[in-house]
């Protein structure tokens, strides 16, 4: 199944392009792919905070409660 593509509408100041145009299927893909490579970086980003976050608290409770102690 073919889907016609306009090939040109004009669009006003500050108007979203036209997804049937050109230009807009096309600024569409790019914004598709950009999201698909946030996303995994933001999960990445979120786990090696979180990582950061468990070793520091590890550290603290860890120094309150040492049996040495030297003050």
């Amino acid at each position: 199944m073919t889907r016609k593509i306009k090939l040109y509408k004009p669009i006003g100041f500050g108007d979203q392009p036209d997804p049937d145009t050109v230009e807009g299927h096309r600024k569409k893909m790019a914004e598709a792919a950009e999201t698909r490579a946030y996303n995994p970086r933001m999960k990445e980003l979120a786990a090696e905070d979180a990582a950061g976050r468990e070793g520091l608290l590890s550290k603290v409770v860890g120094f309150f409660f040492s049996r040495s102690r030297r003050y």
